[in-house]
């Protein structure tokens, strides 16, 4: 994605305005008991407020004793939650460097420290994939800027509009790219440890990489494909297109935001539309051995968080949407869940489905470069961490490690 992060999230606001919407038809619906009567859905309960004030939470990871790692994104901080709510600090951070992509196994925490995505100098980008042991131990695993710079996974990609002739190109406006291929950006979001490697979804290259933890050596596992968007003649109108455009496809960038492995082997990634004019966000299934890459569902709303039980039921966090939705085992439809201010990330345990709330501050955070009001009052951060109590279908087993590592102990 060829933005920086702060604009990472205002990415799909344009999504609303467009309503061509595709995907797979549902599936049957599975039960080896009762085939035509799938397990209800869980019901959220009791709800349990973790963590308050924290500045972004946009990822968490559980670690063990009901303990929560916690990423403050724009603060640069990676920090934990303890089981009384204490906050302590794993890696303070690099001044001008955003945090993000944590992931936690083995007591082990994982995440990248960035800066420079987005701006179009790749040279200056720098995306720090680092872990800290259970001793407070810091390491730096690999710079993932340097992998891009070298492969750009996602120069074999042609975003933007595909079948315009040149009158109605010249006619677009400046912010919007006609046509371009994948360019060198890197910017770690979200990372999952199998079998010795680091699965990195990068939201700059578009990509899910591979990493192994021992020598940093990187590899692409998948490149995600274009995301095609139907010009309308509404959307056209408050994009400020051209008449030219309506009916034609927008091709727009397949950000990677979150990732979950499920029972089945799979990788479930989100992903959101990066660029203009926006769209629906995705749930894509990816092979992690073959990088096959397959759609399963569509309809969201800046995704940003997934979690996959261990029935095969798809929670994800959409942020501007207010709600973290449900996409039912063997179906493609998501179904709105449970109604909650700017949801980020997601993640189960036991019986509990853990979230970071109120990610952003109210109105948002200003793109690099925009105007800023000197009158206007500074952002109020309250982010929180919630632990949503699952009724009647909850997911009582939790999720081990894809690799056959014991999940990190609890007392859930």
């Amino acid at each position: 994605m060829k933005k920086r992060a702060s604009s990472l999230l205002p990415l799909a606001a344009a999504g609303a305005l467009i309503a061509g919407l595709a995907g797979a038809p549902p599936a049957a619906a599975h039960n080896r008991h009762h085939p035509h009567q799938p397990k209800p859905l869980p019901v959220a309960g009791e709800v349990t407020t973790l963590a308050t004030g924290l500045v972004t939470p946009l990822r968490i990871a559980l670690g063990s004793y009901r303990s929560v790692d916690v990423a403050q994104t724009f603060a640069g901080t990676v920090n934990r939650i303890g089981n009384d709510g204490a906050l302590t600090t794993l890696d303070p951070g690099i001044p001008g460097y955003i945090s993000d992509a944590v992931s936690r196994v083995g007591g082990t925490t994982y995440y990248s420290l960035t800066t420079g995505e987005g701006l179009g100098v790749p040279e200056n980008n720098v995306a720090l994939l680092r872990s800290v042991d259970r001793r407070g131990s810091i390491r730096t695993i690999t710079d993932l800027a340097v992998y891009e710079r070298s492969a750009n996974p996602d120069q074999v990609n042609t975003y933007g509009f595909r079948d315009l002739d040149a009158a109605c190109l010249s006619q677009l406006p400046p912010e919007i790219p006609a046509s371009y291929t994948g360019m060198m950006d890197s910017h770690p979001y979200d990372t999952m440890r199998v079998r010795g490697s680091i699965l990195v979804a990068d939201a700059g290259a578009n990509a899910i990489l591979r990493v192994s933890e021992r020598t940093g050596e990187t590899s692409t596992v998948a490149v995600l494909p274009p995301v095609p968007t139907a010009i309308t003649p509404e959307s056209a109108q408050e994009l400020m297109l051209p008449a030219c455009t309506v009916g034609h496809d927008y091709y727009s960038e397949p950000v990677p935001t979150d990732m979950a492995m499920g029972r089945d082997g799979q990788l479930y990634v989100t992903s959101l539309p990066g660029g203009a004019p926006g769209g629906v966000g995705s749930v894509f299934r990816i092979n992690p051995r073959s990088g096959s890459v397959e759609q399963v569902a569509t309809g969201l709303v800046t995704p940003t968080g997934i979690a996959v039980s261990s029935r095969g039921d798809i929670f994800v966090a959409e942020l501007f949407a207010n709600r973290i939705s449900v996409i039912p085992r063997g179906t493609s439809t998501p179904q709105p869940w449970y109604e909650v201010t700017g949801p980020a990330d997601v993640e189960l345990r036991g019986s509990g489905l853990y979230a970071s709330v109120d990610a952003l501050p109210p109105g948002g955070i200003p793109e690099p470069g925009a105007p800023v009001d000197p009158n206007a009052p500074p952002p109020v951060f309250d982010g929180k961490v919630i632990r949503i109590q699952l009724n009647a279908g909850g997911d009582p087993h939790g999720l081990a490690q894809p690799d056959g590592e014991p999940a990190e102990p609890n007392n859930d």
